[in-house]
């Protein structure tokens, strides 16, 4: 089947209209975990002032290129990086440099795994390559023409030698958060410049009538210095193709990590690339002598190995992506918790989503909570597990702390609209954060706090309304949305998403309890078929499997006996809602967050409560997988037939009727086999056979 790496696309998820139907990646050249991704920043504006609508700084249907920046995020919602952008340009100097841009000839671009590759139309070809902290770019300029180099940069740029271009970049204000950074960024030349000058915008060098132009680039959010020592560390040299072949080892190391087996190689691609777009994220912004930009403001210096983590999307990841990197990549998904921690210990509390050395306020709830538990109960295990507890305990009790509106929450049991917009997904996250506090806590050995916060994951039941049968927001005084309201208008007190959404898919510590709260199975069965007419909806009242709150919702028929229907919902989304083009990616890739969506779902597995090891079983995308977690024994999934429905299920040589299993590593079996069919199957139908709920005693 060749290499993993020649099966994933880059290009997936750069197309689609935002702010809800992209993907919003980015196809930069990157190695697994990159600090550095060094790509293009396109735009539909000529005077390159506006940049793309495309969060990731590109978008395949822009016309125009600002240049090639070594920051991006890949998949996020909001605006990031592009810091330091270099464009070449040939013939003579732009008037006006801060203006100019390329057109892209989109018929010879081309990416895979660490190296991306354009010509433009003005002649010049540009190739990529990346390390961690440091990349190369090869600039090949038409024949007698003079090369020059201009670089974007508010904050100020200095030619620093005949060699060396420095830049200090400012950046911030992430989803309109009053957050900024700076990061420092060193361009290297292989040959000296003839001229240079610099403008209010930016700086520009000139190397006279020179076919082809080399340049090292590297980053640092602490200093100059830092940027030029992780240059100078990981020596990404001069050769592009060379440094292409590391990047794309380290990437076939990390993607071998899941083998796959079937005859289906478009699935396959889709697979692999998803995979990818996982392994993106998070990313460190430590430099390689250990320096990093604290949350208090000051500069600190980590052991030799111990990187500082960043771009850790809470709200979108604690759900699929951090479970999947738990597994796979224990060491990485212990260091995010290791890295929030230190914010905590820097800057006062854990961050729901921090970006370089600040948190980003990004989204409801106390996302740290559920990114720590899922770590914990998918292996991810090496950090201060009696310290994470106490932060998680003291900004749980703390009115004062993280939690907006807590007060309330403690007193009435939901955060009360308008005094908080979204109150009615804040009572949500808060009552899914408190039940992954009372599963840390247990595993603390700290029964106590443990009983306490899992009382506290009963909240949900304050927002039962139960006149409509949905979970809705409350006000101060305790009313529901009087009767002429639209119930399920989309933002009505949930983020990004209605109350049906958040009905279905907001409750994942005790399903079994809600289904139970909404009436009798049958009817409640009935109004799940409706809602899944629509897997992608958006705000209307429909599944947005596009979008985080829904994720869940395709896995509750397990709890009402009727995997069945599960698993055809998931087929059809795998099938209507991913490819292989720009818009492949459903919604939002949310920093590998919907891409691990498919990867669970496509082995066969979902993972069901945050806190606990618990997934759903279902049909395997592929005739075979051999997952091969690092530093752990091999788990190996195999579907015989091709069915769209599990008839029988064999967990390590045993016949098991339930419809899920225990991943937690002391638990986790070596063998699942999924025998299938297109028949009606009893399997996982019976009561004992469905997943746990988690209910307060009482």
């Amino acid at each position: 089947m060749g290499r993993a790496t020649e099966d994933v696309d880059p290009f997936v998820g750069t197309g689609g209209p935002p702010p809800w139907r992209d993907g919003a990646t980015t196809p930069a050249a990157t190695v697994p975990f990159g600090m550095v991704q060094l790509g293009p920043d396109t735009t539909d504006d000529e005077t390159g002032r506006r940049r793309s609508v495309n969060p990731s700084g590109y978008a395949a249907t822009d016309r125009f290129l600002r240049g090639f920046s070594p920051t991006h995020l890949s998949g996020a919602g909001g605006h990031a990086f592009g810091d330091a952008p270099l464009l070449p340009v040939c013939g003579a100097l732009p008037a006006d440099p801060g203006t100019a841009t390329a057109v892209i000839d989109r018929s010879t671009e081309r990416a895979r795994p660490g190296r991306y590759g354009v010509t433009l139309r003005d002649g010049i070809a540009v190739d990529l390559a990346a390390t961690t902290r440091a990349g190369l770019l090869r600039l090949s300029y038409p024949d007698r023409h003079d090369a020059f180099v201009l670089v974007r940069s508010p904050g100020g740029a200095t030619v620093s030698s005949d060699h060396e271009l420095t830049v200090r970049a400012h950046g911030g204000g992430f989803c309109g958060s009053p957050t900024d950074y700076v990061v420092h960024v060193v361009y290297r030349f292989d040959r000296p410049f003839t001229t240079h000058g610099s403008w209010p915008g930016g700086a520009w060098v000139g190397f006279g009538p020179e076919p082809l132009v080399h340049a090292q680039v590297a980053v640092s959010y602490v200093d100059a210095a830092g940027a030029r020592a992780n240059l100078d560390r990981e020596r990404p040299g001069w050769s592009v193709p060379l440094l292409a072949e590391r990047a794309d080892a380290a990437w076939e190391t990390e993607l071998g990590r899941i083998e796959v087996d079937g005859s289906d190689a478009t699935a396959r691609r889709v697979f692999r690339t998803a995979l990818y777009h996982v392994l993106v994220a998070p990313t460190p912004v430590s430099d390689v002598d250990g320096r990093y930009p604290g949350f208090d403001g000051r500069v600190h210096r980590l052991p030799d190995g111990e990187l500082q983590l960043s771009s850790v999307s809470g709200w979108d990841v604690y759900r699929t992506e951090v479970p999947l990197l738990a597994l796979l990549r224990p060491d990485v998904a212990s260091q995010v918790v290791r890295s929030l921690h230190r914010d905590a210990v820097e800057g006062g509390w854990l961050p729901r989503w921090p970006l370089v050395a600040a948190e980003t306020g990004i989204m409801n709830g106390d996302s740290a909570a559920p990114v720590a538990a899922a770590a914990w109960a998918f292996g991810a295990r090496a950090f201060p597990l009696d310290a994470v507890v106490d932060r998680l305990v003291e900004q749980g009790d703390r009115p004062d702390g993280p939690r907006e509106g807590l007060a309330d929450y403690l007193s009435r049991g939901w955060v009360p609209v308008p005094d908080v917009r979204f109150g009615a997904s804040t009572t949500l996250e808060y009552a899914t954060d408190d039940f992954a506090i009372s599963c840390l806590a247990r595993a603390a050995g700290r029964t106590d706090v443990a009983a306490r916060y899992l009382r506290r994951s009963g909240s949900w039941r304050s927002l039962l309304d139960p006149a409509r049968s949905l979970l809705q927001p409350r006000d101060s005084t305790g009313a529901f949305p009087p009767p002429e309201a639209d119930a399920l208008a989309c933002g009505a007190g949930f983020e990004e998403g209605n109350a049906l959404q958040y009905t279905f898919g907001g409750v994942p510590q005790d399903v079994a309890g809600l289904l139970a709260a909404l009436g009798p199975p049958q009817r409640v069965r009935a109004r799940l078929d409706a809602f899944f007419t629509e897997l992608d909806a958006g705000g209307e009242p429909h599944a947005w499997l596009g979008n985080e709150p829904s994720f869940l919702s395709p896995f509750v028929y397990h709890w009402l006996g009727d995997p069945a229907r599960t698993q055809d919902v998931v087929a059809r989304a795998r099938a209507e809602l991913w490819s292989l083009a720009p818009t492949g990616i459903p919604g939002n890739d949310d920093l590998g967050a919907m891409s691990a969506w498919f990867v669970w779902t496509a082995l066969g597995l979902y993972p069901l409560t945050p806190g606990t090891g618990a997934v759903a079983v279902g049909v395997p995308a592929f005739d075979g997988v051999v997952v091969r977690p690092r530093g752990g024994s091999p788990l190996r999934v195999s579907r015989a037939g091709s069915g769209r429905h599990v008839a029988a299920l064999r967990v390590d040589g045993a016949d098991r009727g339930a419809s899920w299993l225990d991943l937690d590593p002391d638990r986790r079996p070596r063998e699942i086999a999924v025998a299938t069919t297109d028949a009606t199957t009893s399997w996982g139908t019976r009561p004992e056979d469905r997943p746990p709920s988690y209910p307060p005693p009482g």
